[in-house]
């Protein structure tokens, strides 16, 4: 299969654009059917845009990328990154990649705008969940917080359907990083896609 192919293949991402008050000023069809799907799978956001809830992650990536750029535009440095954040539903996972558009410093020091890729990665496969209570060590607790997890509960919900404090989740989520030699739940979740 040669490269013309493959990006034949791939689907058109969503795309929104924040200003920098985070309000949204365009997004396009693919974003909004996306974020429809996502509607109610997030219920710990509030931030709505069309009638329609947006995840509380792609606010998170947007708050990063802002600090990321005013801090670097302080320094007088030319260039911020993209940023990613990944997210998962029961049904599949989500990708969402953040980029910095510079805006016109002259008129205004807050100047800019933020744009979002967001599009599904992969649909939920099977995991073979020995393998990875085997490869990691794991235990039935801790494949029990990952189930919920991958299905893209929050801490507040896995420690509902646990019947356990937040505080609980939030040290199982270290221990289970910290097998896994990762930092961040969504580097679990990309592990776990590895796999």
């Amino acid at each position: 299969m040669d490269l013309l192919e493959v990006a034949n293949r791939r689907s058109v991402p969503g795309i929104l654009i924040f200003n920098h008050r985070q309000e949204p000023i365009f997004f396009n069809p693919v974003a909004l059917g996306i974020l429809s799907k996502l509607n109610g799978t997030h219920s710990d956001s509030n931030h709505l845009m069309m009638g329609v809830t947006i995840p509380k992650e792609i606010f998170n990536l947007f708050e990063n990328l802002k600090k990321s750029y005013l801090a670097c535009r302080d320094d007088h440095q030319t260039q911020v990154g993209p940023q990613i954040s990944l997210f998962s539903t029961q049904d599949a996972m989500y990708c969402c990649r953040g980029f910095p558009l510079n805006g016109d410093d002259t008129h205004s020091s807050q100047a800019f705008h933020i744009m979002m890729l967001i599009e599904k990665v992969s649909q939920h496969r099977q995991i073979d969940l020995e393998k990875l209570r085997n490869r990691f060590q794991l235990t039935n607790r801790q494949m029990e917080i990952i189930k919920h997890l991958f299905s893209g509960l929050t801490n507040k919900r896995i420690a509902d359907a646990l019947c356990v404090s937040e505080d609980t989740i939030k040290g199982h989520l270290k221990h289970i990083m910290r097998r896994l030699k990762v930092n961040s739940r969504t580097e679990i979740l990309s592990i776990i896609l590895q796999l």
